[in-house]
């Protein structure tokens, strides 16, 4: 693999992991363009997501250290709310973890066919344009919890945007914006390194150009970082349904010139 491609692909898994267009659809559409080996595919995309991890770790480093910080504090309301945002994460990320496990690979052979992505991406576009309709009515609760973790393992469709579904599931249940933003990657974060572990252990590194490896793992965390800024700013700015009309020209161009 050329270092132009590792770039490429890095650029691709950084933006789209973060804004609400689904990366694997964009993977996947590229992948089938430009039919790269599976060799060498695998590994690099896999550790594509490694940079990710680490981008959406060092973008919410403040968040987590209250977080995790909170846990122990002697300030009884501070720690029960530190606690009770992780039994949060953990329950909505139970969905998600048991899905992907038990059908991960399944799903991804079922849908990984351009028509399919194609119609994917139109629903997500549909998804986020009625955000520009939800009004705020309460806090994170468990019952909004479970659901935005059963939004989450929807997302393991290719074409279904993982943030856009969390964070678009987010409004539609009241919550706040920056809160419903804040807590779709409190939920990534153990969604996202659950599935680079898993993946890991599966791939040779030794088929990579070691140059390549680093300068696409650079590209994608510096990229995965600036989309979380720009989506971090759309969200709390109303400006979350803009997406949608890019979700739906793509999923037009994929159903339609991608075979």
């Amino acid at each position: 693999m050329s270092i132009l491609e590792a770039v490429l692909l890095g650029l691709v898994q950084g933006i789209t992991e973060f804004l609400p267009v689904s990366s694997s659809a964009h993977l996947a559409v590229l992948e089938h363009l430009w039919k790269l080996p599976v060799e060498s595919r695998l590994p690099l995309t896999t550790m594509l997501h490694g940079a990710t991890v680490l981008a959406v770790i060092c973008y919410f480093a403040p968040l987590l250290g209250r977080l995790i910080g909170g846990l122990w504090a002697r300030d009884a309301a501070r720690r029960g709310s530190s606690w009770r945002m992780v039994g949060f994460i953990l329950l909505a990320s139970v969905p998600a973890g048991a899905i992907g496990v038990v059908f991960g690979d399944v799903i991804e052979r079922v849908f990984a066919s351009p028509l399919l992505i194609g119609l994917m991406l139109l629903v997500t576009g549909g998804v986020l344009f009625g955000t520009r309709f939800a009004r705020p009515r309460g806090e994170t609760g468990w019952l909004r919890s479970l659901l935005l973790g059963v939004a989450q393992a929807i997302a393991i469709l290719p074409g279904i945007s993982r943030s856009g579904a969390t964070i678009a599931g987010g409004l539609y249940l009241g919550m706040e914006r920056k809160p419903a933003f804040e807590f779709s990657f409190l939920l990534a974060i153990p969604a996202i390194t659950g599935a680079f572990l898993l993946e890991v252990r599966k791939v040779n590194l030794a088929v990579l150009s070691p140059a390549a490896l680093a300068v696409g793992m650079a590209v994608a965390f510096v990229a995965g970082l600036a989309a979380l800024f720009v989506l971090g700013r759309a969200v709390t700015g109303r400006k979350l349904y803009l997406f949608a009309f890019y979700c739906w020209l793509a999923g037009l161009a994929t159903i339609l010139f991608v075979r």
